[in-house]
């Protein structure tokens, strides 16, 4: 599946909406710059967690965070183990692993497009961002974020002090170029020590301009610490939105689709004649909805694990399906992992 939709992306021609300064992708051999990430803070120590570290000792442990989507009138939470079948290669596995969201700590990176292409929505971007986090960040959770222009940028480390988060949000400033692919992949990396279910939330026009990392390669990074990738695509908040970056949608598309995550849409209304202060108003009430639907989405997930069947250790990548047998349930989750090697 991955092999399909790489190949789709490098058959849709860019169009981009607008000029993007910065540097264009001519030195493909430039080094990703380093992030200079402090140590992580210890989250407090809470049963569930020790109870998940022990069980992590064990590298052929395979997770899978799962996202459910009910029917009218159904409800998430009420889904059992027994609800469940995880398949690998089309192979049933015997789940040793059942949790829900509440029972797992959440570590989630930001990674925050501050190019010079978004500084026309980097206000309500901000404080649509600033209300995630305090709809969503528990005593349990922790959140960090990056901004990422030419250079890709730790603002905040990890916590779950919500005003530290929001302080990082107000001094973003847009500037430069973008070196999306490069921010996925050292988010990826920065979450690989964390405990817990481990999120990218992407806030970009997802066109991609100055990294040193492909798109399968922040991908492979990704789900090699069983990582889910969400985006909150603000291409549509644009004034020109008959033009559109098709390469940078499908990029976001794939990136979100093989992790288990999703791309949320939020756009301006269709207006012309409306007024600069109108449309910032509907565009910042547009952000709001999408994100609230993330944090939603982020409270109703499974954790499954499962230890494979399969005991090749060729570091080869295996196929993932997860299936509901309660009537009218779906699962959307990763679309495989890469088995371990040696």
């Amino acid at each position: 599946m991955l092999g399909c939709l790489l190949s789709v992306l490098l058959c849709v021609p860019l169009l981009h909406s607008h000029a993007q300064s910065g540097r264009n992708k001519q030195d493909e051999k430039r080094p990703v710059k380093p992030v200079p990430l402090p140590p992580l803070p210890k989250p407090p120590v809470t049963a569930p967690e020790q109870k998940e570290e022990a069980i992590r000792i064990n590298t052929d442990l395979v997770t899978v965070v799962t996202n459910i989507i009910a029917p009218a009138g159904g409800k998430a939470s009420d889904l059992q183990r027994e609800d469940f079948e995880v398949l690998e290669d089309g192979a049933a596995q015997e789940l040793t692993i059942f949790t829900r969201e509440s029972e797992a700590p959440l570590r989630l990176v930001m990674l925050f497009d501050t190019s010079l292409s978004v500084a026309p929505r980097l206000a309500f971007e901000k404080k649509a961002a600033a209300k995630f986090f305090e709809r969503l960040i528990r005593p349990q959770d922790q959140a960090a974020l990056f901004s990422v222009a030419t250079d890709v940028v730790l603002q905040q480390e990890f916590t779950n002090r919500v005003p530290l988060l929001t302080n990082a949000t107000k001094q973003l400033k847009a500037g430069g170029a973008t070196s999306l692919y490069d921010g996925i992949y050292l988010a990826a990396d920065y979450l690989k020590p964390a405990r817990g279910r481990r999120i990218i939330v992407l806030i970009t026009d997802g066109g991609d301009t100055t990294s040193a990392k492909t798109l399968k390669l922040a991908l492979q990074q990704t789900q090699g610490v069983d990582g889910v990738i969400y985006a909150i695509y603000t291409g549509g908040l644009w004034n020109s939105q008959n033009l559109r970056d098709l390469a940078a949608e499908r990029a976001l598309a794939a990136l979100t689709k093989e992790t288990g995550g999703e791309v949320y849409h939020p756009k301006l209304a269709d207006n012309d004649d409306a007024a600069p202060d109108d449309n910032s108003d509907h565009a910042l009430k547009e952000l709001d909805a999408a994100f609230a639907k993330l944090a939603d989405e982020l409270r109703t997930q499974y954790i499954l694990g499962f230890y494979s069947s399969n005991e090749a250790r060729d570091g080869g990548f295996r196929k993932l399906a997860v299936k509901i047998k309660k009537p009218g349930f779906s699962a959307r989750a990763r679309a495989g992992y890469y088995a371990p090697k040696g």
